[in-house]
């Protein structure tokens, strides 16, 4: 483990990582930015993930894994890993993703030369378990001059991949940890767009894996089968059940404390709260009336095709 204090703290909350484990550190290691600490940890992972990370912390020692003595749980695991110590930057790295050699220098130049911004990303780029591109996804950028406006870009966008993206340590300290429900790593990202704006690079140099074991890909699969109690399972298994209308309403009253809590210019405020109000509405009425994401579907074949 290294004692001086990286510019960056990265770290990968992991559970049976298998072998794209090795490939997501070694894209880390592989950096042109080398100031940073890996924090691992493995929520006692029953595959070979320990072996993975013990070989990898014995010959860098940037490197510090800790293993679980048990599960912790899927959202008290993310919460763990963000350990900054005075590092000013940090940023979450999920265990099967890349990142290309130089996305962290021109991620940390972006936010150096920017004190507004919070958070500096990229478009994402997806690949699949062999590496292979299969392009970028198309998405709600979630940059805004205004608050409201990111507020409303977090709400309503589908794939938050920004949730891995190069942070301000204090913008993150000043959000609420990730619930152990569907969905609180938004209500993450959506504290840290309010405190501050996000850039985005040019070139994709952040790559999500898209394969079988992914999250990302068992959440598309109970989602086609419209079965959110499974959804559910898969975010938090130890969570207690609800329903999808218990969630959204759990979601709502966390985005309303955050509006209420965090330092927002009392114009914004009422921006904010018209904004949540508005969405609160729409997915209510999408609930009942059997329509799904109809608004956010019917968003999508405009607005993102407008920013294209």
């Amino acid at each position: 483990m290294t004692t001086a204090t990286p510019r960056i703290v990265i770290g990968i909350p992991v559970y049976n990582g298998g072998d794209l484990l090795a490939k997501t550190i070694e894209s880390i290691l592989n950096q042109t930015f080398s100031d940073f600490q890996l924090i691992i940890s493995d929520n006692a992972s029953t595959d070979n993930t320990e072996k993975i990370c013990r070989t990898y912390a014995s010959q860098d020692t940037r490197i510090e894994y800790i293993r679980q003595p048990e599960n912790l749980g899927m959202a008290p695991n993310f919460n763990f890993v963000f350990r900054p110590g005075d590092a000013p930057y940090f940023k979450w790295a999920a265990h099967d993703d890349i990142i290309k050699p130089d996305y962290l220098s021109h991620c940390i130049e972006l936010l150096d030369n920017d004190p507004s911004l919070t958070l500096a990303h990229c478009p994402t780029l997806r690949i699949d378990e062999h590496g292979n591109e299969l392009g970028i996804y198309r998405d709600l950028t979630l940059a805004g001059d205004r608050i409201s406006e990111r507020f409303w870009r977090v709400l309503w966008t589908i794939n938050i991949y920004e949730i891995y993206s190069v942070m301000r340590s204090d913008a993150v300290a000043k959000a609420k940890p990730a619930g152990s429900y569907f969905g609180s790593e938004r209500n993450i990202l959506t504290d840290v767009l309010l405190q501050g704006n996000i850039a985005y690079l040019d070139e994709s140099l952040f790559a999500r894996r898209d394969h079988k074991g992914a999250l990302t890909s068992m959440h598309i699969e109970s989602k086609e089968q419209d079965n959110f109690e499974q959804r559910q399972a898969v975010h938090a298994p130890k969570a207690k059940k609800m329903s999808s209308a218990q969630a959204s309403a759990l979601r709502f009253k966390e985005y309303l404390a955050s509006i209420l809590r965090l330092p927002i210019p009392f114009n914004e405020r009422l921006a904010c709260l018209q904004v949540l109000l508005d969405w609160g509405l729409k997915r209510a009425l999408e609930g009942v009336t059997g329509a799904g994401e109809k608004y956010r579907q019917e968003l999508y074949a405009t607005q993102v095709n407008q920013e294209a």
